[in-house]
């Protein structure tokens, strides 16, 4: 049987959901995971005793709402993409208008790769929701 994209993660046939299931769900926790730690390690340091609206919009975008998009992709809940996609995009606009509105800062540097490592990974998250979408959503 010839495979119409030879591109593909893996061969169209009975349960090739599976496997891209996998590689999304992998993705997801690696990514997310990565992403929450790094960001409460790099608060943590700052310290939370003072609760501001910075602050407090870091720690949902940054580490709760990555956290909440690992449990929702692995029950397969039909919005877990917007959640693992939504929130790293979020953030990094956050972070890259603080850049942009900061740009005398010394930390202006730090807060650019900051925003776009967000955005990047947002952006690969999105090609892998399109690469590892199953057949069935193509037709619907």
């Amino acid at each position: 049987m010839k495979r119409d994209k030879p591109l593909s993660l893996v061969d169209v046939g009975l349960g090739s959901s599976v496997p891209k299931r996998i590689f999304r769900g992998a993705w997801v926790l690696a990514a997310n995971s990565c992403v929450a730690w790094a960001m409460f390690t790099r608060l943590r340091s700052v310290g939370f005793h003072a609760l501001n609206f910075q602050l407090c919009f870091e720690f949902v975008f940054e580490v709760i709402l990555p956290i909440i998009g690992i449990v929702l992709e692995l029950v397969n809940w039909k919005f877990a993409r917007w959640v693992n996609v939504g929130c790293f995009i979020a953030a990094g606009c956050f972070w890259l208008t603080a850049a942009v509105w900061c740009r005398s800062d010394p930390f202006f540097g730090v807060l650019l790769i900051i925003a776009l490592g967000l955005l990047t990974v947002g952006a690969l998250s999105e090609a892998i929701y399109r690469a590892t979408r199953s057949e069935s959503a193509d037709t619907v």
